[in-house]
């Protein structure tokens, strides 16, 4: 498997944004990592490995990028002063990282969103705000609420950071790309799998503007943990396989994602 280490230049934040790349072809898939981790994470924890088929095969090609969530939500300081180095973060990944991933042999896709846990919070604001350039999301274990990490309520937050209450904040244009996209939320339903509620309401909130959107809730014995994302991913990459959405250029439609939903159980 060919891995790729490189770092994207980002004037929004001052520094580069690190990143582990995997593959040469397939869909481009943006991975966010857990909870202030990094980006090699991903790798670490056995992600990568469970994906080898997909990779080797080029299916998918894999872009582990780092977060800065330190520096933002789960930084000490005042709500306001997270919420601006939160745009530099969203800055640097459309400004910098989404055209590093589309001149990478990309130029017509739709790039897939992924992450597991404060990674899946990542992966449905950057999917709501940017349809133009992600046309899909797997999001697994995710909170959706950012309100907790915050010392007070700050209404541009909940207007542009929060995916549970933003929809309706959504400019008219987005709203109308958005019902080209495919949103997957996925939980356990066992041990430490805590935000269940925030996934049906985000979930509801997508499908009240349009988007396709579905809630898949594993048993309770599916705990928040590695183990059981490694499954989870593995599965839904092989209905994307199926639906024929893997392709270096593949770019998700409204019909596409339609079609996925009602037909899942027979992918």
């Amino acid at each position: 498997m060919k891995r790729d280490y490189r770092i994207v230049p980002s004037p929004a934040l001052g520094y580069g944004l690190e990143m582990l790349v995997y593959g040469t072809a397939g869909k481009p898939m943006l991975v966010f990592p857990s909870q202030e981790g990094r980006f090699f994470d991903y790798e670490n924890f056995g992600m990568i490995e469970v994906l080898a088929p997909f990779i080797n095969k080029g299916l998918i090609q894999v872009y582990c990028v780092d977060s800065n969530d330190k520096e933002t939500w789960f930084s000490d300081c005042d709500a306001h002063d997270k919420m601006l180095r939160a745009k530099d973060y969203e800055n640097a990944l459309i400004s910098s990282v989404v055209p590093h991933i589309l001149s990478d042999g990309h130029k017509d896709a739709g790039i897939l969103l992924h992450g597991c846990s404060f990674g899946a919070f990542h992966t449905a604001l950057f999917a709501m705000k940017y349809p133009e350039y992600f046309d899909s999301a797997i999001a697994l274990s995710g909170a959706y609420d950012i309100s907790f990490t915050l010392n007070r309520p700050i209404r541009e937050i909940t207007e542009a950071f929060n995916p549970i209450s933003m929809s309706s904040f959504l400019p008219s244009a987005t709203r109308k790309q958005l019902k080209n996209s495919l949103f997957i939320i996925c939980s356990g339903q066992g041990p430490w799998e805590e935000w269940n509620h925030e996934a049906e309401s985000l979930t509801n909130s997508l499908k009240s503007i349009g988007a396709n959107a579905m809630l898949d809730l594993w048993g309770y014995d599916v705990s928040h943990d590695w183990p059981w994302w490694k499954k989870m991913i593995v599965y839904f990459l092989g209905k994307f396989e199926r639906s024929g959405f893997l392709h270096s250029d593949n770019r998700i439609s409204e019909e596409d994602s339609s079609s996925f939903i009602k037909n899942f159980a027979e992918l």
